[in-house]
């Protein structure tokens, strides 16, 4: 206990020395950060280990700095020192982050693509790679799509190199297999980042299973490439009464649950026990609804609060949107939907 308490003690030394020469704004301590990431992915490229730990004792000293003269807490939260300097260092998405960066690129190796999040570590010393399928009715190096792989910094080799080389060494050890269907669905319901939307060819996000609404039947045709606009026609017009139908029975099943649908605002009327008696009368705005069970998630219809942290910026204290509870059909009383004035 002893000895590490002397060692955090001079690690606090360290970083006051080399914080006392540094800017006390904000700004020059943000981009005083970038020029340690520079200088860090120079040394990786070059080899020079003691330039890597040079780039990254700075990069510490600046968050410890901006938190106010400690490490504690400086990973805490989207607005704690350390996290805001990481996010500010940041590579933009679809660009191949530096040594340093945290970023979200492209690889292909023997055909297959992944969708690579680079970083996810405290500080510049991250090499969390995380793979993503970017073709679901491809081989993966995962069933389930998804791969993590913890690394370490490669001296002379770039950050989208080393994750070429991760995805065919898994490649080589384990033979891919085509994602699993129940996987595969679940991935095609999320959409890729917007810098993909221009991939050639295009991402293939098809879900294993399909289904098919009553009074359509899918198909398969196979015809000469001057007639195949009539595939297309009919999946156009398909797709469009498809959506109508959809719509209808979205509104139907709202009109028979009494108007009750996201961003309603209601009056708890009811509880379920007595326990809870003191929520008759509460206002609370519903956030999803379903029909099957006749209930509905919702929180309280209260403004956001915020308070001004130590660094004067502003932070959210309380958002009622993170607590949200259940409620039945029969234990709301409607005063207001989407759109409609709440007076």
């Amino acid at each position: 206990m002893k000895k590490t308490t002397s060692q955090r003690d001079e690690r606090d030394e360290l970083m006051a020395e080399l914080a006392a020469s540094m800017p006390t704004d904000r700004v020059g301590l943000l981009d005083l950060a970038r020029a340690a990431v520079a200088e860090l992915h120079a040394g990786v490229m070059a080899c020079d280990d003691a330039a890597v730990e040079r780039a990254t004792t700075r990069y510490e000293a600046v968050t410890w700095k901006l938190n106010g003269g400690t490490f504690f807490g400086c990973q805490g939260g989207p607005e704690a020192a350390g996290c805001v300097i990481d996010r500010h260092c940041s590579a933009a998405p679809g660009d191949v982050p530096c040594w340093g960066q945290a970023g979200q690129f492209l690889v292909e190796v023997e055909g297959l693509r992944a969708l690579v999040d680079f970083g996810g570590g405290v500080g510049v010393m991250g090499s969390h790679f995380e793979f993503k399928a970017v073709d679901l009715d491809k081989p993966f190096i995962s069933e389930t799509g998804y791969r993590s792989h913890f690394d370490r910094l490669r001296g002379g080799m770039t950050v989208d190199a080393v994750a070429a080389a991760i995805f065919a060494a898994i490649l080589k050890e384990k033979r891919p297999k085509l994602i699993e269907p129940e996987s595969r669905d679940r991935l095609a319901g999320y959409a890729l980042p917007d810098w993909t939307a221009d991939l050639i060819p295009p991402a293939r996000r098809e879900p294993a299973t399909v289904e098919v609404p009553t009074g359509f039947v899918l198909v398969d045709v196979v015809l000469p490439a001057h007639r195949a606009f009539i595939a297309r026609k009919w999946a156009a017009e398909a797709k469009a009464k498809i959506k109508a139908a959809e719509a209808a029975e979205l509104y139907a099943k709202e009109e028979a649950a009494g108007g009750f649908r996201p961003g309603a605002r209601c009056e708890v009327v009811s509880v379920h026990h007595h326990a809870f008696k003191g929520e008759v009368g509460k206002k609370i705005i519903i956030t999803k609804v379903s029909h099957d069970t006749r209930q509905v998630w919702a929180h309280d219809d209260r403004p956001p609060r915020y308070r001004v942290n130590r660094n004067g910026r502003k932070v959210t204290e309380y958002d009622p949107r993170c607590v949200q509870s259940c409620y039945g059909f029969d234990q709301l009383r409607l005063l207001s939907s989407p759109g409609e004035n709440k007076s």
